[in-house]
């Protein structure tokens, strides 16, 4: 946390990998690399939030608005007039344990099963239409393009 609040580590992002346990459970050197983050990534931010580790403001800027800017991603990063209508809503008071079988992600594990976690996604908002509420993915919303500068 200290090199993000420092400036050494410019955002966030996950190297999300969604290999199964299967293919996890292998020797060393074996196994794929990586794991599935995309979906709690978020979450344990804001819970951190909620434990005062860092503020709401700075994981907006680490998980949005830097990486928008460091890859000149056109129409993101910001909620403003001109920009993409791409946004979540959070409940900061929302508490869930993270439960493998219970996730949306390919291969329905986390490494966080059984972490509880104060701080979620409630709304995802893709180009002006909701995208996910209420734990449901509808998948008939699709995104657009990027466009970098």
């Amino acid at each position: 946390m200290r090199a993000l609040k420092d400036g050494i580590i410019d955002c966030i992002a996950t190297d999300h990998a969604p290999h199964t346990l299967a293919e996890k459970d292998q020797p060393y050197g074996k196994a794929p690399a990586g794991m599935p983050g995309v979906e709690t990534s978020l979450a344990l931010m804001l819970d951190r939030v909620n434990r005062n580790v860092c503020t709401l403001q700075e994981v907006v800027y680490w998980m949005s608005e830097s990486p928008a800017k460091l890859y000149a991603m056109q129409g993101k990063g910001r909620i403003e007039v001109g920009q993409d209508a791409d946004f979540v809503l959070v409940d900061m008071s929302l508490k869930k344990t993270v439960t493998n079988g219970e996730l949306q992600t390919r291969v329905n594990w986390s490494p966080y099963h059984g972490m509880e976690l104060k701080g979620w996604p409630v709304q995802t908002i893709v180009n002006g239409q909701t995208v996910f509420l209420n734990g449901e993915v509808d998948k008939s919303v699709r995104g657009r393009e990027i466009c970098f500068a």
